[in-house]
């Protein structure tokens, strides 16, 4: 049986879960959110992420510097951290290189995880080298949260509305310009993103309910913070945020915004709920009202056109491939 006949990455993430065992009572969360949240002292708790870029699966040489390798290498990382609340603070990377490489590669690659490291006072503190036939970059980040401030994905409750930061698609609009050989402003959104780390304090001081960063999309975050907080949701798809650029480089290639937004990834804008009575404080904001949330029974629809639809999954890394 293949990960794909038992229902794909996420599902095979649930089949690990289901099998891994605790052996500390220091762990508050697991399994199943942006980072992993330990114990630390009276006020803190202690972040725990890791993620890695795969040559040919996130990225290509044909379109990415190996300094822009670097720079997304920390901030798909520095992301997670901000959906849970936190600060990043100390970071190992690990890489797996060609034995023919140029070390001019790697020099450029550390530009980019050095800009990023000062731009977030991350202390890279060590990490490992070995060999492969392609190029693999994973990073391991430490952060911390105040307690008060910690946003998880199972924390949203029945009637809170559901916000989306920013604009999406653009990372997956920009994707499929490059591989048509098309140019676009959409283009250096998937070279250069940028996580929401600034917005994300800003919003858990306010008191949202719960958070996640959108790298597979748009619906599959959704579906992460309904199945870890047990509730429905209904969607609108003609709130979801899209700019007018990533419409437009859409078009060029023939493709739909939309489904970039809901399906793409790697956008790294933030998805969270919170209760009706936030709406005020939240406007302030780069956000946007997106729907709402119901109970579980109702499960997951979008509404598109007033027709309602079931609303699918995002990105699979055993599905369909990036680059």
């Amino acid at each position: 049986m293949r990960i794909k006949d038992i229902g794909g990455e996420f599902a095979l993430i649930e089949r690990i879960r289901k099998k891994t065992k605790l052996y500390s009572k220091d762990v508050v969360a697991g399994i199943g959110d942006d980072a992993a949240v330990l114990s630390y002292d009276k006020n803190n708790y202690l972040l725990f992420t890791t993620d890695a870029l795969i040559e040919n699966a996130h990225f290509s040489l044909k379109y990415s510097t190996p300094e822009q390798i670097g720079m997304k290498a920390i901030e798909q990382n520095v992301s997670d951290i901000a959906a849970m609340g936190g600060l990043p603070k100390f970071a190992v990377i690990s890489l797996s290189l060609p034995k023919n490489i140029n070390v001019k590669f790697v020099d450029g690659l550390y530009d980019g995880i050095n800009k990023k490291a000062k731009k977030y006072k991350i202390s890279i503190v060590g990490g490992n080298i070995t060999h492969s036939k392609e190029i693999v970059v994973n990073v391991a980040l430490l952060g911390f949260v105040e307690k008060n401030y910690l946003a998880l994905r199972s924390r949203a409750k029945i009637g809170d509305l559901i916000f989306c930061s920013g604009n999406v698609g653009k990372s997956t609009a920009g994707l499929e310009l490059l591989r048509h050989n098309k140019k676009g402003n959409s283009i250096k959104y998937h070279l250069e993103p940028q996580s929401r780390l600034d917005l994300a304090r800003k919003l858990v001081k306010i008191g949202i309910n719960s958070m996640t960063d959108v790298s597979d999309g748009v619906a599959s975050e959704i579906r992460h913070i309904c199945e870890e907080s047990k509730v429905g949701v209904i969607i609108y798809a003609d709130k979801i945020p899209i700019s007018k650029n990533t419409i437009d480089d859409s078009k060029k290639i023939g493709k739909n915004a939309l489904d970039f937004a809901l399906y793409g990834g790697e956008d790294f804008e933030l998805v969270f709920t919170a209760p009706k009575n936030k709406v005020k404080q939240l406007k302030k904001y780069d956000a946007s009202v997106i729907g709402e949330t119901v109970n579980k029974k109702y499960g997951m629809k979008l509404v598109k056109n007033n027709k309602e639809y079931n609303l699918g999954s995002g990105f699979d890394h055993f599905g369909r491939k990036r680059v």
